[in-house]
């Protein structure tokens, strides 16, 4: 039997393949704050779905609570964490900045879940840890004011940037010590809705690249999740040191056909979390899956979805995308 390990490594070598490996994660509300609940969340997930994949969903709160925050959970479907408290309230706040030590706090909490389902799961399948983007951080720290500050105090902002650059790189590099097969780096702000191409390189992917080539030889699989609409895909993935990437390919160009000429990686997406896994008869999901996998040739694929599945996610339809994706043979 082909393990799971060995999936990867041949969709990376881009081998067509006869069983396509799936991945699908949600979020664990108030348990992804505690390392040893969010451990057990996910051996929990990961018995009762057998994906070729795990993405080891830590809150989206983790980073910004280390910087200062304070974070709360409302009724959102998709059960993130919401910033109650900022920590940056002012432009000089971002020069006063502290850089939190990864060996204590929420951190090092983190950093014990990762290490504990790195020793329950004992290599047999891989496993990413969600890790966001210097930029992403700096703007869920300063809500409303962060487009602001970075167009009228960039150098605040970039001494901010340079901090938790630090810390964030220092935080993936030891995942990987504590057994995490790489990580998924999220970036919410490489959409032209948001930031120019000039300001995005000038504050995101001059931080990301470093990080991410401090990683290139002692991880498996990273992965790059750019989040949103009107993405900044081509200048991302053509300058990214990254195995995968994954985006809302039902909702916003490219699709993964196009995707498939423009990237050399992995690609993960072909599911429509919002609609087809959550109020969609199986049916629709196994013709969902179909389309993916007739997309990409059975080449270089990674059945996920777009972003996270929502907590009112159908368990029958993610049981139907791992047999449709075991069983449907070209």
């Amino acid at each position: 039997m082909t393990s799971k390990f060995e999936k990867i490594e041949r969709l990376k070598s881009g081998e067509v393949m006869d069983e396509i490996p799936v991945s699908f994660w949600r979020h664990f509300p108030i348990d992804d704050l505690r390392g040893e609940a969010i451990y057990n969340r996910h051996k929990e997930y990961l018995r009762r779905y057998d994906i070729d994949l795990v993405k080891f969903s830590l809150s989206g709160g983790y980073m910004l609570i280390a910087f200062g925050c304070e974070v709360g959970y409302t009724n959102s479907i998709e059960g993130a964490a919401k910033v109650t408290k900022f920590s940056i309230t002012k432009s000089e706040d971002w020069e006063y900045l502290r850089e939190p030590s990864i060996h204590e706090g929420i951190l090092s909490d983190m950093l014990r879940g990762i290490k504990m389902f790195a020793k329950d799961v004992k290599g047999s399948v891989p496993f990413i840890v969600t890790v966001f983007s210097p930029l992403t951080v700096a703007y869920k720290m300063s809500g409303n004011r962060f487009l602001r500050d970075l167009r009228t105090e960039p150098r605040k902002l970039d001494y901010a940037l340079q901090k938790i650059a630090n810390v964030t790189k220092e935080f993936s590099n030891a995942a990987l010590e504590a057994g995490a097969s790489g990580i998924f780096f999220a970036e919410q702000l490489a959409s032209y809705d948001l930031l120019s191409e000039e300001e995005y390189k000038n504050f995101g992917s001059k931080y990301d690249i470093v990080l991410l080539k401090s990683l290139e030889n002692r991880s498996f699989f990273n992965v790059l999740h750019i989040h949103g609409s009107n993405l900044m895909f081509d200048m991302l993935v053509q300058s990214y040191p990254v195995d995968a990437v994954n985006w809302y390919d039902r909702g916003t160009s490219p699709s993964l056909e196009e995707a498939l000429g423009k990237f050399k990686g992995v690609l993960i997406g072909g599911l429509n979390e919002k609609e087809t896994l959550t109020i969609m008869p199986p049916e629709a999901v196994r013709k969902e899956v179909i389309d993916a996998i007739t997309q990409t040739g059975r080449r270089r694929l990674i059945l996920g979805p777009g972003c996270v599945v929502p907590m009112n996610a159908v368990e029958g339809n993610l049981d139907e995308v791992i047999r449709t994706a075991r069983e449907h043979v070209k």
